[in-house]
């Protein structure tokens, strides 16, 4: 059996540490609430955008940004956290990130947990800062420019991302998003006047890559700060309900002790009246 004080120390530091986790709850809900206050990715620019893609007249110019060589390697970008009370889901990020690369592939790494997991497997990578909660565009910007360069000098065949998706507050999905290559439209009957496209096509489907890339990247990042956000409330509430658990241990073994000690009392002072009365 656990001392009396020993019982009463364990209840008092889990009385102060369940107040922290409370604390560190309140704060996790409140940076979700207040990220959610950012623009979520607008779908009809993202529409305008498959639009615009759908007028390109396609030729054998571009025919690399559909058909990239085969015996390249490919670019797997990774989206972890930077914060921490993320164990479980950076840990299926990493699953999937081994899961889905192939022997040759580079890794592009992003949020200093993945980082350091890949640093201690010894797995090389190229950091990039991630954008944070403010979603920074120039952060975003270097890596899009770094992808791109790559994919244009066809040093490199394809490129997917692995990230955390928001669905709601109770549940992240981890994604494995292919972004490159393009998939490659049929061709459709164009109606009306012909387009003209200066300087060339080449240049023109390289522009509209980087802008759709900058939308693409904005969306994986704003969703998966959400999945942040609520996998680290989840985590917490967790802790919460398992020291609540703890806790009703303790103060049921501490009560037990009580009582315990109380029966012994009573009972001693009923053996001494007892012995008392018949002297």
């Amino acid at each position: 059996m656990i001392p009396i004080g020993k019982l009463k120390q364990n209840l008092l530091f889990n009385k102060n540490l369940g107040d922290l986790i409370e604390v560190m709850k309140m704060a996790a809900t409140l940076q979700f609430n207040q990220f959610r206050l950012h623009q979520e990715p607008s779908e009809n620019f993202s529409a305008s955008l498959n639009s615009a893609y759908s007028f390109l007249p396609l030729d054998f110019a571009t025919k690399s940004f559909f058909n990239p060589a085969e015996n390249l390697p490919g670019l797997v970008v990774l989206v972890s956290s930077d914060g921490g009370f993320l164990g479980e889901l950076n840990t299926l990020l990493i699953n999937r990130l081994l899961d889905t690369r192939r022997q040759d592939d580079i890794i592009v790494a992003l949020g200093q947990q993945g980082i350091n997991y890949l640093k201690e497997a010894r797995i090389g990578c190229v950091a990039f800062e991630s954008p944070g909660d403010k979603l920074d565009t120039d952060k975003i910007g270097l890596l899009r420019d770094y992808l791109t360069e790559r994919y244009f000098k066809h040093e490199i065949s394809r490129v997917t991302v692995i990230y955390p998706k928001f669905i709601n507050i109770t549940s992240q999905q981890v994604e494995a998003e292919n972004l490159l290559p393009l998939e490659r439209k049929e061709n459709v009957m164009r109606k009306g006047r012909e387009i003209l496209i200066e300087p060339n096509i080449k240049s023109v489907l390289k522009g509209w890559i980087k802008l759709w890339l900058d939308f693409r990247f904005y969306h994986i990042f704003w969703s998966s700060k959400l999945a942040e956000f609520a996998a680290r409330i989840m985590h917490l509430e967790g802790s919460v309900q398992e020291l609540t658990r703890i806790n009703q241990h303790l103060r049921m073994e501490y009560f037990k002790y009580l009582h315990g000690l109380s029966d012994k009392s009573i009972r001693e002072l009923s053996a001494a009246r007892l012995v008392r009365k018949n002297n």
